[in-house]
């Protein structure tokens, strides 16, 4: 028994678990995470899935699983858990590991740029995680590493589009976690600050992000830690002052924080070292921009030279001397994100200060600064280290961060004010601060040479008791002292300072202070250990008339004074005029003072700052604070407020507002009117941008410490005096309304300290007065005069806040009446309906709406007056966002019987009005932010319609359908609008792609709402489109009377309701958003768990929909494609449901028209649309279509005919699935599979007429593929295609729907593309099959339309057609048998073989390489292929090469036909191949292996001829068993031999070309071993073979006559060989005629002389040349014919000195028909006999190597002509094959073709080697000359051909081409049964010297002999051993 676990959910492997020896055991490894679902009753096994693979249950043991705590959600069906850890880390994990997927594929793909992106942030999150759950930090530090974190998240996620998260408060945000409008605004704000960091990383060092990021915040600070001092000090203490620095005006911003430094170099108390931190605080958010800089200033405290060495060394140690300066910009701190942590470790440069440098000390940083000043002199030292600090950005009140960063401020942080006041002064705030700077003195040298060594000491002094005061604060912390002493600078009498002192005075001590400043000359000299005081200067705190000092600066009097002067009495001096600008002393004369003498050329400048928030500088505001003094004088004083300058009224805005009302409290009567403007005065001076933060000021003076009682009866009196005579000033009126709420705020304040004052015994008269005010308010606002716009504008803005305060003292009822009714009393036509709004939405956010009685007040109206403006679209955007606000104030999606029908309310207010809004703003084309059609109100409006939805339950679905339910054209206008917006919102972008939340929101509220509205479609509309009797349920639709128009009315409107909802729910599952399947594992994982599959739902309410139609169902069979795009939706179970539906349509196609044409039509539209261009569909999707359709219609009346057509689209869908995979492949891959698939949907489509435009396109794609290639050949001909579906009559054809032909004539179309064609034939120079084409343009223009024009041009083509074919010279194509094995291939190629048109270049592993570039998992094929293989998973690709079997052709039969013309018939317009496979018959003949030697031939013919439109075509026949005797190979080889004899005979007679003669008749003379006449003799001449064979007399008697007939075609030879010779041929030459004669004497007596051959007749009529012809020795120039043997004969040579071979090679026994891999030539080429054969390397000799020189030469020479003439390529020769035993290969006047696998029987023992030529066996011995050009045979010398004889025209090597041996071919006849070809080729260093002689042009009319002369030496060479590696 298994229980449903509660408790243990989640868990974590703790070893491994293999699961295997358990039924239904689940695999676990240790560390993977399962989610737990059931126990066993004795709690030892668990039952679960893994969490990553939730489609394997299984069971495993208790023991191997520690629980861990968890969450669980969706309980039930979709039950998740995640473990009980941080939100934030549990999203870091998520999003690494979806983060990776995509690292991974970016790397793949090569997209460096997510890839760098990615691997940074990957990394720095993993590092951040660490952090997080290291549980190492503090809350503080967690919540901002948590910020940071979040932070990255979003960034990374932006950058790489990906989903947003919405976030609140750095926690994401579920989409059923609340309101869809509050989800909405959530996504706002998200994706606002998603945007803010982004630009932010992305412009660091823009200005203004700063205070973007913190616009809210007022307030901010510089946390500051010195951490290490490392600036060497000699044993002397310093003081170190740092200070912020505004570069911009050159001024310091902050006071001096001071650390102290011991001689040490740390801080003399223990504690602080390391800790020695400050806080820069009251930073405004103007000041983030400035420019500001950290200034250091290191002061000595020592001697006076630190050099003990000096005299000036060795005096007193209590100086203070300049030491160093550094500088740090905070231009990144202060631009730096708020949400990252920006605690960071910074080093400060120090610059040290010499003798040179010590005037400079105190403006050493702006040199430090400016960038035009150059600091390269200034000294520095080693010992230097600088100084390190950390410093971070804190934002907010300081009193708040105290509290929520506790460990900070406990670390006996300073506080380093602004210098001046901050932005905000809050009220009690209390500071008297003065800052004095010393900036600069002038002294006079008195006579001395050298400057003084002044020394400023600053002492405060208290009048009353003429003591110095402890007042000079040094820093926050350090204790106050009487004196300050400033820095000493060496020998200069015009010292500048520039050092901040902080004065604190006391405020009741200020009057009775003045600062004195005392000015000593310091001597460094030890016998004058003393400092000499020469003069002071003083300046006093406060002015005659009670103001205190100005701030800036003075410029103070010196006067001279000793030591002896003590001070005892400052009153000596003070009588005294301080600076010229004190008036109070002037009469005095100073100068005749005998006490203190003032010089007239000393001076002392210094700046004074006062921050109090007591004193004042201003006489009317000192006027105004002491109104008790002179009584008489307030109402002027009153009067003179208004001049005072905002600045100084919020420095002491306290004072003076608690000053105003005491002077009402004292004569309200005289003073009332006074005051009121005094405080509209004051209010609007807040409202000024520069003291807009000082609201809160006032804001919590109200609160906090006003205490007028009863101010509030003569606020109110007046403001509603002003309301009613606004007439009278409408600038003061609009000034009193803009301070209306702070006005307010006064009364309601003073009358709620009344109530307290009375004991709430109030006269009751507070709220008359207030409904009194309102209703003037009113009738105020109802006033349509342009004068009052403004006022009232400016009234209703600040109406709002007037209500809140109301609150206080009214019930939300009353306060809810009077808002209202103000609101509703401004007219529609004021212009201030968007005031009106503001105001409105203000309530409805407030307090007010969230009380139930208001808010049933409240809402009525609020509808009422929405509903008329959106209906009207008027202010769209507010109106929107104040109905979202009132939904989202329903925050509980359980609503009380109360709220329910408040929802019932807005519902039959709102939901017809956004309906049609939605409808008609979605289709709105106006530009701009504000216009109904803009995103963003389309969005929001979307939002609002949504969240309603989502509010409404199953009562207000019932009653919204009930109220229309009677009137059935509105029920379907309704219901047709509704599902129209439906369908919009999923397929139009309302909302970001990224909004993923958003869109499965939506997505669930729409399908939860279909459900409810699909309800009256069968239950109110189902009647009407059956046209059926109405039930007494609906009778009540049809109460009033309808005529036929009306009904007929209703019946289409039903109708459309169905086909609207049908569409909306194909776009519903279609939709982007919810195709799971195109998303990644981690997202596609996150949307199951949270939401399932929406489409499913969907997709079966459709289903049960369709079901309810009936046999109505007819009606909707043209919604064919919206079902079948449902049906293409991935999900088996979805697809089954839907499927069905497109039975019944075929059900109500056939019922009503009895085919299935025009469904046929459809759905392959369709389908092609799918599949093809939106990439729906797979082959699973095709089985089961055709499985599912073939089972609804079983027995059907139509099942013949569906079944029918459910096969042919099965077939198309197979195609277009092969086409779209392998079309959207980058454009050079896949090309072998693309065209075919193009091909296969080519010829299905063509068989329907109705398809051709969807044919034509793929046409157009097949012709591009072939273009790409430069395969023009087949592009012509499937232009071709094309071109035959059209015909030569005028009828006017449409544009084609892409784009590539106008509207025209049928003819001209068809003239178009007949054009194109001869082009493309012309590049592939398939001339031929283009002039039937020029014959019918001809005709065409001659007979039919009379153009001549174009006939002249046509007939030129034609022409130049004709001319090419005969001067051209063309290679004919090689063709290849391609074979696929394997069930892995798709099912076009699988187990099918194709023949290849090849290039004439191309061989077989090139053929293998292309098709391996589409079939990369493919191996070649070396053996026959049996079942295993073919039914194998393996691909196997088996590729040879094959020959033509040309067919003759009926129109050159019995006519002398060139052979120009002939050769291209013998390898194009063809169709049938073959190949043989050599076999041994019978007992082997070690001796003469050819005996035994049989061909097997297999015969294959294709589907069409080529050339054609694809480069290959399909096998369809095999024709197997045709047996070819030896006796008939060495016929076929004879015949051959001989008919390449004449045409080489016949070139050389014509060109002069003798090289390939003289190879041939080297091949076939010296012809011994495996072939040839003498072989040929031996095997087949005998009586014995005779006897044995008696049925072959007639082919033995042919083979005689064919013998003679070739001894006399090689004498022929031999003659025209003699004449075009040179001499270093002749040995060679003679060696022929030598041999030739003993051949003839040894089978003389064997043979008698033929009559005429017609063998012999009918081989040289198919080659084109004439019986007398070969007997013609004219020597006239005329096209040779040419042979396959022969095509690779160039037409000129040059020859040169050659020698002959050694040993002579007889002629191939087996032709290069019947051997795979034996010749160099493929079927169409030179038979190996051309092929020099060596036989090994004991054995190789001169002639061996010429012969080979001579084929190559004649080769590179042909690839020359042929590369000069056309720019084709041609391969060399083949490097030798691999040598096998002793084997020999056959070589003489046959040739072999290539030996293949095929499925006939082989025998199984290996075919007998041939013996090898004996290594010591030599050749018949060469005639010796004198010559130097003989060989020499001992030493192996030989002539070899220059470099000079080669055609100049060849620039590159030739590769060379391997032998198609069959190893990639399936050969089941491998080399090694076979015997090997040894071919030696020349290194192009052998190359030189050969043939310098030159042969004389065909068309001279007789040879011209070359003059002899002697060739250079040759060196000889060793001989080499052949290499098997090739």
């Amino acid at each position: 028994m298994w229980v449903r676990t509660t408790e243990k959910k989640y868990g974590i492997a703790i070893c491994n678990f293999d699961g295997e020896n358990v039924e239904h055991g689940l695999k676990l490894e240790i560390g993977q995470a399962v989610h737990i679902i059931e126990e066993s009753e004795d709690k030892s096994w668990l039952r679960g899935c893994a969490i990553k693979r939730k489609d394997q249950l299984g069971i495993f043991p208790s023991n191997t699983i520690h629980i861990k705590k968890c969450i669980v959600e969706n309980d039930g069906r979709y039950e998740t858990v995640l473990p009980a850890e941080d939100p934030i880390g549990r999203e870091v994990t998520s999003v690494l590991r979806e983060w990776d997927m995509i690292l991974k594929n970016a790397y793949v793909v090569g997209n460096t740029r997510d890839f760098s992106i990615l691997q940074l942030l990957m990394e720095k999150l993993m590092e951040l995680r660490l952090e997080l759950i290291s549980g190492l930090l503090t809350q503080e530090q967690t919540r901002e590493l948590k910020k940071e974190i979040t932070g990255r998240i979003d960034q990374g996620n932006n950058q790489l589009e990906l989903d947003l998260v919405p976030r609140i408060g750095g926690e994401m945000v579920a989409g059923d976690a609340c309101n869809i409008y509050q989800l909405y605004k959530i996504h706002l704000r998200s994706s606002e600050d998603t945007k803010y960091m982004s630009s932010s990383s992305n412009n660091k060092s823009t200005k203004g992000t700063a205070l973007e990021g913190t616009q809210t915040i007022l307030s901010h600070h510089i946390y500051f830690n010195m951490k290490n001092f490392g600036c060497a000090l000699a044993g002397e203490e310093a003081d170190v002052y740092f200070t912020l620095y505004n570069a911009s005006n050159q001024t310091y911003f902050s006071e001096r924080y001071l650390a102290k430094i011991n001689k040490q170099g740390v801080s003399n108390n223990v504690e602080m070292i390391g800790k020695q931190s400050t806080i820069f605080c009251d930073l405004g958010n103007q000041d983030l921009l400035k420019d500001i800089y950290l200034a250091c200033h290191i002061v000595r405290i020592g001697r006076m030279n630190p050099h003990p060495s000096t005299t000036l060394g060795r005096g007193p140690k209590d100086y203070r001397r300049p030491f160093g300066v550094g500088v740090l910009s905070l231009s990144d701190l202060l631009t730096a994100d708020n949400s990252s942590s920006n605690e960071k470790e910074k080093p400060i440069k120090i610059t040290l200060v010499n003798a040179n440098t010590d005037n400079d000390f105190s403006t050493l940083h702006e040199t430090l600064i400016t960038p035009g000043k150059s600091s390269k002199s200034l000294p520095t030292s080693t010992t230097n280290l600088g100084v390190i600090i950390e410093m971070r950005m804190l934002h907010g009140e300081l009193e708040q961060l105290k509290i929520e960063k506790p460990l900070l401020f406990k670390q006996n942080v300073s506080i380093t004010r602004k210098l001046g006041f901050a932005d905000v002064i809050m009220p009690g705030d209390v500071r008297n601060d003065l800052y004095v700077v010393l900036d600069r003195a002038i002294f006079d040298r008195g006579g001395k040479t050298a400057g003084k060594n002044v020394e400023v000491t600053v002492c405060v002094i208290d009048r009353s008791n003429m003591r110095k005061m402890p007042c000079i604060c040094l820093g926050d912390g350090e204790k106050p002292v009487e004196e300050y002493k400033s820095v000493v600078y060496r020998h200069t009498n015009q010292p500048r300072w520039n050092e901040i002192i902080k004065l604190m005075i006391p405020i009741d001590k200020f009057n009775d202070t003045h600062i004195r400043f005392e000015f000593r000359h310091c001597s460094g000299n030890r016998a004058n250990n003393m400092r000499k005081l020469f003069g002071m200067s003083f300046v006093k705190l406060m002015k005659g008339d009670g103001t205190t000092l100005h701030d800036g600066p003075h410029e103070l009097y010196v006067y001279t004074c000793t030591d002896h002067n003590r001070f005892e009495n400052p009153s000596a001096y003070l009588v005294l005029p301080f600076s010229t600008t004190d008036t109070a002393n002037k009469s005095i004369n100073a100068q005749n003072n005998s006490n203190y003498p003032r010089s007239p050329r000393e001076f002392f400048h210094v700046e004074t700052t006062i921050c109090s928030t007591k004193l004042t500088q201003n006489v009317n505001l000192l006027d105004l604070l002491r109104w008790k003094k002179n009584t008489n004088n307030v109402v002027d004083t009153l009067r003179r407020l208004s001049k005072v300058g905002g600045q100084d009224i919020v420095r002491i805005l306290q004072d003076v507002l608690d000053t105003l009302f005491s002077i009402l409290d004292d004569n309200p009567e005289k003073y009332a009117d006074l005051v009121f403007k005094g405080l509209i005065y004051i209010i609007g001076v807040l409202r000024d941008s520069r003291f807009k933060s000082f609201t809160t000021v006032l804001d919590t003076y109200i609160e906090r410490h006003f205490s007028g009682a009863l101010a509030h009866k003569y606020l109110l009196s007046y403001l509603q005096r002003v309301t009613e005579n606004i007439q009278m000033n409408h600038d003061y009126a609009s000034s009193a309304f803009s301070s209306f709420h702070f006005l307010f705020k006064f009364c309601i304040r003073s009358r709620i300290l009344y109530e307290q004052t009375t004991g709430g015994k109030g006269d009751g008269r507070f709220v008359s007065d207030v409904r009194s005010l309102f209703s003037s308010i009113k009738d105020f606002m109802k006033r349509d005069e342009d004068y009052v716009r403004k006022a009232q504008s400016t009234l209703l803005e600040n109406c709002y806040i007037v209500f809140i305060e109301l609150q206080k003292l009214l019930s939300p009822l009353d306060v809810s009446t009077l808002m209202m009714e103000t609101i509703e009393s401004v007219p529609q036509s004021s212009g201030l309906t968007g005031v009106k709004l503001k105001c409105l939405s203000q309530a409805i956010k407030g307090k007010l709406f969230t009380d139930s009685s208001s808010r049933s007040y409240i809402l009525p109206l609020s509808l009422g007056i929405l509903s008329s403006l959106i209906k009207g679209e008027q202010e769209l955007r507010i109106c929107l966002s104040i109905v979202g606000d009132i939904l989202a104030s329903y925050k509980h999606l359980t609503l009380t019987e109360y709220e329910s029908n408040e929802i019932q309310l807005i519902v039959n207010a709102l939901i017809g009005i956004l309906l049609n809004t939605l409808l008609h703003i979605q289709k709105d084309q106006t530009v701009g932010p504000n216009a109904p059609g803009s995103p963003s109100i389309v969005s929001l409006c979307t939002s609002c319609f949504i969240c309603l939805l989502k509010l409404m339950k199953e009562g207000h679905y019932e009653m919204l359908i009930s109220t229309m339910a009677h009137d059935l054209e509105k029920l379907c206008g309704f219901l047709l609008r509704l599902f129209c917006v439906f369908e919009h919102l999923v397929t139009m972008v309302i909302f970001p792609k990224d909004w993923m939340v958003m869109k499965m929101a939506l997505n669930i509220v729409i399908l939860s709402s279909t459900q409810y509205f699909c309800q009256p479609l069968h239950t109110y509309l189902i009647d009407a489109v059956q046209n059926e009797p109405h039930s007494k349920d609906s009778q009540s639709i049809y109460e009033t009377p309808h005529d036929e128009g009306v009904q007929s009315r209703i019946i289409s409107h039903c109708i459309e309701v169905w086909n609207r909802f049908f569409l909306f729910a194909s776009c519903f599952l279609t939709q982007p958003c919810l195709q799971l399947e195109t998303f990644t594992v981690e997202k596609r994982s996150k949307i199951q768990d949270k939401y399932g599959d929406l489409r499913e739902p969907m997709a079966f309410h459709a289903v049960s929909m369709w079901d309810k139609l009936g046999s109505t169902k007819a009606e909707f069979k043209s919604k064919t494609s919206l079902f079948l795009g449902v049906t293409l939706v991935p999900g088996s179970g979805l697809r089954k449901a839907v499927l069905p539906i497109i039975s019944d349509i075929m059900d109500c196609e056939f019922q009503s028209k009895g085919n299935f044409s025009q469904l046929e039509d459809d759905l392959s539209d369709k389908l092609d649309q799918f599949v093809v261009q939106e990439r729906k569909g797979d082959n699973n999707y095709r089985d089961l279509f055709e499985s599912v359709l073939m089972q609804q219609s079983k027995g059907k009346d139509w099942e013949e005919k569906g079944v029918h057509l459910i096969g042919k689209i099965a077939q198309l869908l197979e195609r277009l699935i092969d086409y779209r995979n392998v079309v959207s492949i980058n454009n050079e891959d896949k090309r072998f599979m693309k065209i075919s698939c193009i091909y296969n949907l080519m010829n299905f489509l063509y068989q329907d007429r109705s398809k051709r435009d969807t044919w034509a396109r793929h046409i157009y794609r097949l012709h591009e593929l072939h273009l790409r290639k430069d395969e023009h050949t087949e592009a012509a001909f499937t232009l071709l295609e094309l071109a035959k579906t059209y015909n030569w009559s005028d009828n006017l054809i449409p544009e084609d729907s892409y784009g590539r032909f106008p509207q025209q004539k049928e003819r001209e179309r068809k003239e178009i593309l007949y054009n194109k064609i001869l082009v493309h034939l012309d590049k592939g120079q398939v001339w031929e099959c283009g002039i039937p084409l020029c014959k019918e343009l001809a005709d065409l223009y001659e007979n039919k339309l009379y153009n001549y024009k174009k006939l002249s041009t046509i007939l030129k083509t034609q022409a130049d057609f004709f001319t090419k074919i005969l001067d051209v010279k063309r290679l004919p194509p090689i063709y290849f048998l391609v074979e696929f094995f394997g069930k892995s291939f798709p099912a076009i190629k699988r187990n099918k073989c194709f023949i290849f048109r090849g290039n004439p270049c191309d061989k077989v592993a090139n053929i293998l390489q292309s098709l391996q570039a589409d079939f990369p998992n493919a191996q070649p094929l070396s053996f026959k292929a049996d079942d295993s293989i073919k039914n194998g998973q393996a691909q196997y690709i088996s590729v040879r090469q094959v020959n033509v079997t040309a067919s003759e052709n009926s129109r050159f039969k019995g006519h002398n036909v060139p052979h120009e013309i002939t050769l291209f018939y013998q390898g194009n317009e063809v169709n049938e191949f073959f190949y043989d496979r050599p076999f041994q018959k019978g007992v082997e003949d070690k001796s003469m292996p050819m005996k035994s030697m049989w061909l097997d031939r297999i015969t294959l013919k294709t589907t069409f001829r080529l050339p054609g439109v694809l480069k290959w075509a399909e096998v369809t026949q095999i024709i197997k068993g045709e047996k070819i005797s030896p006796l008939k190979i060495a016929v076929e080889t004879m015949k051959k031999t001989s008919a390449e004899l004449e045409l080489l005979n016949y070139n050389a007679k014509t060109y002069g070309v003798v090289e390939p003669l003289t190879m041939k008749l080297s091949g076939v003379v010296q012809a011994q071993v495996s072939g040839g006449i003498t072989v040929y003799r031996d095997i087949f001449l005998t009586e014995s073979y005779a006897e044995e064979n008696p049925d072959d007399d007639d082919i033995i008697q042919e083979l005689k006559n064919l013998i003679e007939d070739q001894f006399r075609i090689l004498s022929e030879c031999i003659i025209v060989h003699s004449r075009l010779i040179d001499d270093t041929l002749r040995p060679l030459h003679d060696e022929f005629k030598r041999q030739l004669l003993e051949l003839k004497r040894s089978i003389q007596h064997d043979t008698s002389s033929p009559g005429p051959l017609p063998e012999r007749k009918e081989s040289l009529n198919r080659l084109g040349i004439k019986n007398e012809d070969r007997s013609n020795k004219s020597k006239s120039v005329f096209h040779t014919p040419e042979t396959q043997a022969t095509r690779l004969i160039p037409k000129s040579y040059k020859r040169g000195p050659v020698s002959p071979r050694k040993n002579s090679d007889p002629g191939l026994m087996i032709s290069q028909d019947a051997l795979s891999g034996i010749g160099t030539s493929d079927s169409s080429s030179t038979s190996s006999s051309s092929i020099p054969h060596t036989r090994d390397s004991g054995s190789s000799s001169s002639l061996d190597i010429n012969n080979s020189t001579f084929y190559r030469s004649s080769i590179i020479s042909n690839v020359s002509n042929r590369s000069s003439s056309d720019g084709d390529t041609f391969p060399s020769i083949p490097p030798p094959l691999p040598k096998r035993g002793g084997s020999r290969p056959n070589s003489g006047t046959g040739s072999t073709s290539s030996g293949s696998r095929s499925d006939s029987p082989i025998p199984e023992t290996d075919p007998p080697a041939v013996p090898p030529r004996k290594v010591n066996e030599a050749p018949p011995p060469l005639p010796r000359k004198t010559s130097s050009s003989n060989l020499s045979r001992r030493s192996g010398e030989m002539p070899v051909i220059t470099r000079e004889t080669l055609p100049t025209t060849h620039e590159n090597p030739v590769p060379s081409r391997p032998v198609d041996s069959g190893i990639y071919s399936g050969s089941e006849t491998s080399l090694k049964d076979i015997g090997e070809i040894q071919i030696t080729v020349p290194s192009s260093e052998e190359l030189n010297g050969l043939l310098s002689v030159q042969i004389p042009v065909g068309g001279t009319a007789e040879p011209e002999v070359p003059p002899k002369r002697t060739p250079p030496p040759v060196p000889s060479r060793p001989k080499r051993t052949p290499d098997h590696s090739q």
